[in-house]
């Protein structure tokens, strides 16, 4: 109602000069357009009333339309009625009478006979209640329709394949499956869930909410075998009076459910972080619909990132890449997955705190580690044009005692202990990599260079240079790890720091260095009896360069 005052306006009445009808334009308050009708009643005594009316000069003709519908907003509290009341020029009339709802609700009138719709004179709504009742009611949106018979219904199907018989015990099958419903206004609602051509569950009328059904389908013979099946969903609408009806239902999360089947797998940890070149341990479960256990048999597991190193149908050993990035590692078991995200993060080197064998065994070292500390740090800088060149090769027990050392640097008198105290802190965080007693090659930088370790049963070996790391060099690591245990093993065991116990393990060091590459049992064909400790031979590498800086800044703090 855009124009209550317009050309042919809406006027008040009332039942007698005790009852008021205020009529004003609202243009906030309203279901369309711009504006709707306010009519503020005042009602003195019982058994009156007041209104409004519209009365055109001409008759309207409403041949073809047999519902008039409008909608009413009763917006002050209190009991009011509403009656619209409808007249030809020949007096036949057609009326309707409502209990007025809080809030906007559509009302409707049949317009029937004795009512002529072709010579229609006036429309007149007017409210009704106990004496002294106020009120206010908007009035909005007056149309003419044509009412029919409403009977409507919905179908939605779908072929499922069930691949496991099951029994007749009580549960052994069952369909569930989240059900969501308006309110049912002016209808009857039916719900059938069908499979194949028996009805397995029906709900009349279907209840307003959202909740979940659960139906036994164990009684069902032919649902016992395996094969496809055909499952329908079919809602009902069927109308019970002449106002506007209105219902909605939502179905969700089907399922067939047979106790004891994988139904769900569950990965942990769900979330990982692994340095590049380290291992995590990834475990699975398997559980059905209702949250029991299901023994995980016939797993397959796969990763994004990295790769799966071992596994069996529980768990797998994850293998992080040696470049950062993120990834998932996932469990399948027939048609049912279960995943878990893993950020591969770059190697981090850790300065440890002091401990007994720093001052105990090799107080030389930790006093240098100390003056690290104050004085900063060192940055080792070359320029490489080619692959991995080894510069400085270290042997360093499990305990971090300096066995053997060899490099190729020119001018490197006197930086052996400050490359070795360097090593020393990333040996400590090696341990924690290797606490699993899992080996394999790890690399880690300190500033250009490259560090490549390499772990045995008593020893670390760590070649240091520029360039890629190549197969090549991993085999040679562990092909020189297998003589040195293999030579001194039993020796290693029980080292105190003394090299004499040890003849023969720096011309070992010295052979590797000097070839950059080792095949098991070459400390027996190249090295001659009796050799003593020798100097490297500088590799003629042109443009090659290296550089020790100190800088000095703050103290280094552990991590």
């Amino acid at each position: 109602m855009d124009d209550v005052f317009g050309p042919t306006p809406w006027t008040s009445v009332v039942s007698n000069k005790q009852s008021f009808s205020n009529l004003s334009q609202e243009t906030s308050i309203r279901t369309e357009g711009n504006g709707s009708m306010q009519d503020d009643v005042t009602l003195v005594a019982d058994n009156q009333w007041a209104g409004a009316i519209r009365d055109d000069p001409l008759p309207w003709n409403w041949s073809g339309y047999n519902r008039l519908a409008i909608w009413m907003n009763k917006a002050t509290p209190g009991a009011l009625s509403a009656s619209v009341y409808v007249q030809d020029d020949a007096g036949g009339n057609s009326w309707g009478l409502y209990a007025l709802v809080t809030g906007w609700y559509r009302y409707a009138v049949d317009l029937n006979a004795p009512l002529d719709v072709s010579h229609v004179d006036f429309i007149e709504i007017a409210f009704a209640g106990p004496d002294g009742t106020t009120g206010t009611v908007y009035l909005d949106d007056i149309v003419l329709f044509n009412s029919t018979v409403f009977a409507e219904s919905a179908r939605v199907a779908q072929t499922f394949t069930k691949s496991t018989p099951t029994g007749t015990a009580p549960n052994s099958l069952r369909l569930v499956f989240d059900l969501t419903a308006t309110t049912s206004l002016n209808l009857v609602s039916d719900l059938q869930v069908a499979i194949g051509n028996t009805v397995e569950w029906s709900a009349t009328p279907v209840s307003a909410g959202t909740y979940p059904i659960e139906v036994d389908l164990s009684g069902d013979a032919v649902l016992q075998s395996t094969g496809s099946f055909v499952l329908a969903f079919s809602l009902q609408l069927n109308r019970t009076g002449w106002e506007e009806p209105s219902m909605t239902a939502w179905i969700d999360n089907v399922s067939l459910v047979i106790p004891g089947t994988l139904a769900r797998i569950a990965v942990t940890p769900t979330t990982a972080s692994v340095l590049v070149g380290q291992t995590a341990v990834f475990t699975a479960g398997g559980w059905d619909s209702d949250g029991n256990p299901v023994p995980l048999t016939a797993t397959n597991w796969s990763s994004t990132i990295g790769q799966i190193v071992a596994v069996n149908s529980t768990s797998a050993r994850f293998e992080a890449p040696t470049q950062p990035g993120t990834g998932v590692v996932t469990a399948i078991q027939g048609t049912i997955r279960g995943s878990a995200n893993v950020t591969v993060d770059p190697p981090t080197a850790v300065v440890p705190p002091s401990s007994a064998w720093d001052t105990m065994i090799w107080p030389g070292l930790a006093l240098l580690a100390g003056a690290l500390g104050v004085a900063g740090f060192v940055a080792v800088r070359q320029s490489v044009k080619h692959a991995f060149r080894i510069e400085d090769l270290f042997l360093i027990n499990r305990e971090g005692l300096l066995i053997a050392h060899t490099t190729s640097r020119r001018d490197s008198h006197g930086d052996e202990d400050i490359l070795a105290g360097m090593l020393t802190a990333i040996m400590s965080f090696a341990q924690d990599v290797f606490q699993e007693e899992i080996g394999g090659l790890r690399q880690f930088e300190i500033g250009n260079k490259t560090v490549a370790l390499e772990p045995s049963e008593h020893v670390y070996v760590a070649a240091i240079g520029s360039g890629l790391i190549r197969n090549r060099l991993s085999t040679s690591l562990r092909d020189f790890l297998v003589d040195i245990e293999e030579r001194y093993g039993d020796r290693l065991q029980w080292w105190s720091g003394m090299n004499e116990d040890l003849v023969g393990i720096d011309a070992m060091v010295q052979l590797f260095a000097r070839r950059e590459r080792y095949h098991r049992g070459d400390w027996k064909r190249h090295a001659a009896p009796g050799t003593g400790q020798k100097a490297v031979a500088t590799p003629e590498v042109p443009g090659s360069a290296i550089h020790i800086v100190v800088v000095a800044k703050e103290p280094l703090r552990p991590l």
